[in-house]
């Protein structure tokens, strides 16, 4: 290997994998040696695995693809499965990813060497063990990557078939059956207007929570639309940047001062109105949310509530208590037959959707999941770096979600680069974030996520510790403030060490921010400041 060229371990062929090793070849070609590892045996991640009726994107395509490599011929603005996995796939093989890809490897455990300064990385393989070594540990595990089944008595008695949405049985035939979907939300409500055409078929859904809906309203792209994509210089970018203002102002939303509090409001009485107007009046009870728009996620209809109508549909609040070898027992005692139960409950996110923490070992020899239960939930720096644990980095980590996961995906992966870049031409063995600037940089970021609605008492969330506590996922800024965050690397809040040629051990370097020495550059920091700035006013103020 040539001097300094690093190695560098990605977990995960998922979409967050692909886009960091985009990022990894641009920035710096062959000077590190990169290798995917995925538990699974072909990429995609999520979308490799969304098999469900009708699964598809609830952001549009084009704001959810990647900025640097943008698809004028995606057919429809919020694309289904197959065209998603397809254009991820094409990436791989654009840039010659096939050979850097190593399946069926399971991340089990990685510990930190101070003397060696390299991380030793344990993966499960149908083969045994397999242990490598590398200088930098990238997490692209992904957010929905550990399905979520309730802990229910009897669950195991079920004589039927079940399954979890994520993991969906094409090959079970749910003609003339009878069909429980347990949960409401996207997974939850996707497959319903497929599964009620089908004949003979009888679904009853138990959703666990109310929420807000909003209308998918989806179309083809015309091949006019689509040649102009293609062909008219700018014409492609300047739409994804439409996209990208139109979400990023409905991100704006989720704050507490008044400008937000009142755009929400706005939206909030929209979507109960259309909500209202779709849904059978039977079901706007239950369906109807007490708590404030953003709390949760909200979920896109794209004719579940139209479905409901159906004399074969129906919808039920009541709390699942057991299940039974022949289906469910509800909390009123009503007992339901089924043939098929599909469990639409999501992801443990805590656990693994904020960076791989599971069996990550650090300078002090602790567990990375140990200090965050230690500390009532996750946290990093930018969502990216770990205090304890050197030439580490997550993509989607604690508190980085910002607007959507395609563009948060998209900006960490840059940021993660660069700083690979900054240990290449420093000279570096190492680098992790200081733990005062860890710490400060998570007192105002808690203290910013006051000011949301993210942590309303009045509903729990998946994105919080343990459903209700600190919040682990959201960043609580808009796309826009999170780019001006990572738009350059404040190596201050940084500790590199060096091993200079002979020396016995890696030793404390300085490496400082550069000055903005043009004209140019500083009128763009001023300008980024100021535009910092007044989206927190805007969106915080009273």
């Amino acid at each position: 290997m040539a001097p300094n060229r690093k190695r560098v371990c990605i977990v995960g062929g998922g979409i967050s994998g692909i886009a960091q090793a985009v990022r990894l070849q641009e920035a710096l070609g062959n000077k590190v040696e990169f290798t995917i590892y995925e538990r699974d045996v072909a990429v995609g991640g999520v979308w490799r695995d969304s098999t469900w009726p009708l699964a598809g994107v609830d952001v549009p395509i084009h704001l959810y693809s990647l900025y640097s490599h943008l698809n004028g011929s995606f057919s429809e603005k919020y694309a289904r499965r197959d065209e998603v996995l397809a254009y991820w796939n094409s990436i791989v093989d654009k840039h010659g990813f096939r050979d850097r890809l190593r399946f069926q490897h399971d991340f089990q455990t990685s510990s930190w060497d101070e003397i060696e300064q390299v991380h030793h990385v344990t993966f499960s393989t149908p083969h045994g063990p397999v242990v490598i070594d590398a200088e930098i540990l990238i997490s692209a595990s992904g957010a929905l990557n550990k399905p979520t089944t309730p802990s229910i008595p009897g669950i195991e008695t079920f004589g039927g078939q079940q399954w979890h949405s994520s993991r969906w049985q094409n090959d079970v035939d749910l003609r003339n059956k009878k069909v429980a979907i347990v949960g409401n939300g996207s997974s939850g409500i996707q497959p319903i207007p497929y599964l009620a055409g089908l004949q003979g078929v009888s679904i009853t859904q138990f959703m666990r929570s109310p929420g807000y809906f909003k209308p998918k309203v989806n179309f083809q792209y015309s091949w006019l639309q689509r040649f102009i994509f293609n062909y008219v210089p700018f014409a492609n970018r300047l739409y994804r940047w439409n996209l990208f203002h139109a979400y990023d102002h409905i991100g704006a939303s989720r704050g507490t001062g008044s400008w937000s509090t009142k755009q929400r409001e706005g939206h909030t009485a929209r979507l109960l109105s259309y909500l209202h107007k779709t849904a059978p009046k039977e079901y706007h009870g239950i369906l109807t949310p007490n708590y404030p728009m953003h709390c949760k996620r909200v979920a896109y209809n794209a004719g579940w509530l139209e479905a409901l109508h159906r004399p074969n549909v129906h919808l039920t609040a009541d709390p699942i208590t057991a299940v039974t070898p022949t289906g469910l027992v509800t909390k009123s005692g009503a007992s339901f037959d089924f043939d098929v139960i599909v469990w639409a409950t999501g992801f443990d996110v805590s656990a693994t959707g904020v960076g791989l923490n599971h069996g990550v070992f650090g300078l002090d020899g602790k567990e990375l999941r140990e200090l965050w239960e230690d500390n009532e939930g996750a946290f990093a720096y930018l969502g990216v770096g770990h205090s304890l644990v050197p030439n580490y980095f997550t993509v989607l980590g604690p508190n980085a979600i910002s607007m959507s996961w395609g563009y948060t995906l998209g900006n960490q992966t840059e940021f993660i680069a660069r700083l690979v870049k900054g240990i290449v031409d420093n000279g570096l063995t190492s680098l992790v974030p200081k733990a005062a600037a860890t710490s400060t940089y998570n007192i105002k970021l808690q203290e910013r996520l006051e000011k949301t609605v993210l942590v309303s008492k009045l509903c729990t969330a998946w994105y919080r510790y343990r459903g209700h506590g600190k919040v682990i996922a959201p960043s609580g800024l808009t796309a826009t403030e999170l780019w001006l965050r990572t738009r350059k690397i404040k190596w201050e809040d940084w500790e590199a060490r060096a091993q200079p040629e002979g020396a016995d051990k890696a030793a404390v370097v300085e490496v400082r921010s550069p000055a903005s020495w043009n004209p140019l550059s500083w009128v763009a920091d001023w300008a980024a400041d100021k535009l910092e700035n007044y989206i927190y006013v805007l969106t915080t103020s009273q």
